[in-house]
């Protein structure tokens, strides 16, 4: 033995990288109207900056939901699709680990 001592990630670190990878991702297709602001002065449309202020609060609204956890079964809830209560049952919105909004 070296005495040295490995780390894993957990849940909760790995989600929460991943939430932060998703969140990037989805602001890099508008990204090119933040550098077009700031090369030549030009506006940046209402709805693009409206949906980049939206990916950023979801994604941290997830990774607060995501530290909120206190077992599996909390964490387990972030995947649980919300239904109505038809009948069939239909999705009323996105489990809150994808809660991300819709691209524009």
């Amino acid at each position: 033995m070296t005495g040295s001592q490995g780390v894993t990630a957990g849940l909760k670190t790995n989600w929460i990288a991943q939430t932060k990878t998703t969140g990037n991702s989805l602001l890099t297709s508008t990204d090119w109207y933040v550098t077009r602001k700031a090369e030549a002065s030009t506006a940046i449309p209402s709805a693009i900056t409206t949906y980049r202020s939206a990916v950023r609060t979801a994604t941290g609204t997830i990774e607060t939901a995501i530290n909120a956890c206190n077992d599996l079964d909390d964490f387990k809830a972030l995947f649980v699709v919300p239904m109505n209560d038809e009948d069939p049952p239909e999705p009323t919105g996105k489990a809150p680990i994808y809660d991300f909004p819709d691209e524009v």
